[in-house]
């Protein structure tokens, strides 16, 4: 299955489920690095600090200490600075997502670890593996519990759409006062026009209701009564845009007179460079 996410850009980038063997192909790569420092950083610490001044409970110290860094605070580490991008999953082209598109974040990585000490390594990946193939998006338990799941970039479809503006709200745009809107929540709502057509109706009424109350705080007065939802964020958006484009058209000549003579200098002096 495809789905689209939203760059900081507004460019929509097309993603799809990674597939079953491209997960496991990265996986033994993750697996082989993995093993190589479980084996080869005791033999280096054993070297280091000397096999005679290492007894019982200190080998168990080290091993209990190795097996924490190793499974679960390397891999939440690197999933959550690379924002769901392991070595293996580099080498595949695969990233990790929240259900939403969104960049998973240190809970979600916390989540996949800690599950997939069971699932990839205890069990060998047989369970990660039979869960992958029951479902679309090839999801194991660790994605099930945390809300993600992988996917493979394809690249640029396209652009988003062309704003747009409902002609019988001109009138209460005329009048309305919109405060700055924070960037995540505008985001979020030219995201949600841009992909409103492929949403079932009650779910693309839904949000549209949710993002259109969280709309209405920054805009007085609200909108006349019986206002689609979807309509009235269309209308925020459009003339929100509109404002920020005059206002910048108006200060451009400002901008411009002053710049005439920013390299002059004062008092008459001459520049010594000319």
């Amino acid at each position: 299955m495809a789905d689209e996410i939203l760059t900081g850009e507004g460019v929509a980038l097309q993603i799809s489920a990674a597939s079953v063997l491209a997960r496991a192909g990265a996986w033994l790569i993750d697996a082989l690095v993995t093993g190589l420092v479980v084996l080869g950083l005791p033999v280096l610490l054993i070297s280091v600090i000397g096999a005679d001044r290492f007894d019982e409970a200190m080998a168990t110290a080290l091993v209990s200490a190795l097996l924490v860094i190793v499974f679960l605070i390397t891999p939440i580490t690197v999933e959550t600075l690379s924002r769901g991008r392991s070595l293996g999953k580099l080498a595949f082209g695969l990233q990790v997502l929240r259900d939403d598109g969104g960049p998973i974040r240190l809970r979600h990585a916390s989540v996949r670890a800690l599950v997939g000490v069971f699932e990839l390594w205890l069990l060998f990946g047989g369970l990660a593996f039979v869960t992958s193939m029951l479902n679309d998006r090839g999801k194991r338990v660790g994605d099930y519990l945390a809300g993600t799941y992988v996917v493979r970039m394809r690249g640029v479809r396209g652009t988003v759409p062309p704003l747009w503006f409902p002609p019988e709200l001109a009138g209460w745009a005329q009048l309305t006062d919109i405060r700055p809107l924070p960037g995540g929540l505008a985001l979020r709502a030219r995201l949600f026009l841009s992909r409103a057509h492929e949403f079932p109706p009650p779910v693309r009424y839904r949000n549209a209701l949710r993002l259109a109350a969280q709309l209405e705080r920054f805009v007085a007065p609200d909108p006349p009564v019986g206002t689609h939802p979807e309509r009235f964020i269309a209308a925020v958006l459009f003339e929100r845009r509109r404002r920020e484009q005059d206002a910048f058209s108006r200060a451009r000549p400002r901008v411009e007179a002053h710049l005439v003579g920013i390299e002059d200098l004062p008092y008459g002096v001459p520049d010594p460079e000319s």
